[in-house]
């Protein structure tokens, strides 16, 4: 019994040094893409909900640069409908994922979700772990989770929204949309 007592009062002095020795983490973290991670104020956040129509691509009205390193997270609420009948779908989108054929701008994505692309460099998306050029539609839906925008100069990018639907012509409603962008 005295062993165990001794071992565990070695232990705890052990791990009080630890904690009053080592120096303590960063208290922020220190790139665009960790304070997004740790949700810290962005240093821009769209004041209100913006539209993104159904049957259109739109591009967001930034009233700053998007520039490399640039982090982003988009989060929107809303229903589109898919066609002159009244079939609504969520802006989450839905499954199967859209074919490679047929017109469906971002394959592989949920039908019918809330997508975005650069205009210019690539943006890299958390929830999917991989970087779209900027011709390369990524999904966003209801919440987009961390992206981080890259570039190695160029044109001003622009941020456009549109939704994984092989025709937008005949769509309705559409998205609130709120960016939120760390720098």
């Amino acid at each position: 019994m005295k062993a165990r007592t001794i071992i565990s009062t070695v232990t705890a002095f052990t791990l009080t040094l630890t904690v009053v020795l080592l120096p303590a983490g960063p208290a922020a973290a220190d790139t665009a893409l960790g304070d997004c991670y740790h949700s810290t104020a962005p240093q821009h956040q769209d004041p209100a909900p913006w539209p993104a129509p159904g049957s259109r691509q739109t591009t967001w009205s930034s009233p700053i640069s998007i520039i490399r390193s640039d982090a982003f997270r988009v989060t929107a609420q809303g229903s589109v409908q898919i066609d002159r009948w009244g079939t609504t779908k969520s802006i989450a989108g839905e499954l199967p994922v859209a074919p490679t054929t047929g017109g469906w701008p971002a394959p592989g994505a949920p039908r019918y979700a809330l997508i975005a692309r650069v205009t210019t460099g690539s943006m890299w998306v958390k929830k999917t772990s991989r970087e779209y050029g900027s011709s390369s539609w990524f999904p966003v839906g209801t919440d987009s989770d961390c992206m981080l925008f890259s570039s190695s100069g160029g044109p001003v990018p622009q941020l456009v929204f549109t939704f994984n639907d092989n025709n937008l012509g005949d769509n309705s409603g559409g998205a609130g949309v709120v960016v939120r962008q760390w720098f």
